[in-house]
């Protein structure tokens, strides 16, 4: 896979994947990471080096009054030299045998393979929508979703168009009573990131999902039983 399919062209989305996957070699709890897929202290050292500079000129980027020419230039400089250093970094972790699938979603990686194409549904979705959330850093979560516990790949269910967490956030763990009330985003794929925001980092992601078949709600199945999650 190329530079380009893992770090989008896209200045915004470029500057995210930096920043996430930086948070992933450097919050509280996640610096194992570097060591578990073989990078070097200098390399993680360097990894956040760029970082601030990409996030300093973002910031002026961002800024209808400050974006000027150069500065647009040096966005796009900062960047390129940064898939430039990254690429040999990032084929040696999708080679590494720790890859795991949390690894991929945060690197992109590998696409979602093992999606299921949904079929015309004329029934209910009947079937458990199992998830495992992580922390990756930066008030970001990582839900990684299957239909069969045993299944060594996750996957979203034949016959859904994708998954819906519903969820809250608070200061300690809190079971989620009314899922149809609380806060719902809905995924596509089986290993997607949730948003949370770094200024929820400490606090509790309480969430429960169920699959979902787009076209029609009243097919949607039920919700799982609620999980609580620290957010980093």
């Amino acid at each position: 896979m190329s530079d380009r399919s893992r770090i989008s062209d896209s200045i915004p989305i470029a500057v995210a994947y930096v920043d996430r996957t930086d948070n992933y070699w450097i919050v509280i709890a996640l610096p194992m990471n570097k060591v578990r897929l073989g990078l070097s202290v200098a390399e993680v050292d360097e990894w956040h080096t760029r970082r601030l500079a990409i996030d300093d000129c973002y910031l002026k980027w961002s800024d209808i009054s400050q974006k000027t020419t150069p500065v647009n230039t040096l966005m796009v400089r900062l960047l390129d030299e940064f898939r430039t250093f990254a690429q040999p970094i990032l084929d040696r972790i999708a080679a590494s045998l720790n890859l795991n699938e949390t690894d991929e979603v945060v690197f992109n990686l590998v696409g979602d393979s093992n999606h299921a194409g949904p079929t015309h549904r004329e029934t209910q979705i009947t079937e458990s929508c199992n998830d495992k959330t992580k922390a990756i850093g930066g008030g970001q979560m990582a839900h990684h979703v299957k239909s069969d516990p045993a299944s060594k790949r996750n996957h979203i269910l034949a016959g859904a168009t994708g998954f819906e967490s519903a969820f809250t956030i608070t200061d300690k763990p809190t079971t989620l009573t009314d899922p149809e009330n609380a806060t719902s985003k809905s995924y596509t794929k089986a290993n997607s990131i949730q948003k949370t925001g770094a200024i929820n980092s400490g606090k509790y992601l309480n969430h429960c999902e169920r699959w979902v078949y787009g076209p029609h709600e009243e097919f949607d199945g039920p919700f799982s039983a609620s999980q609580s999650d620290l957010i980093h």
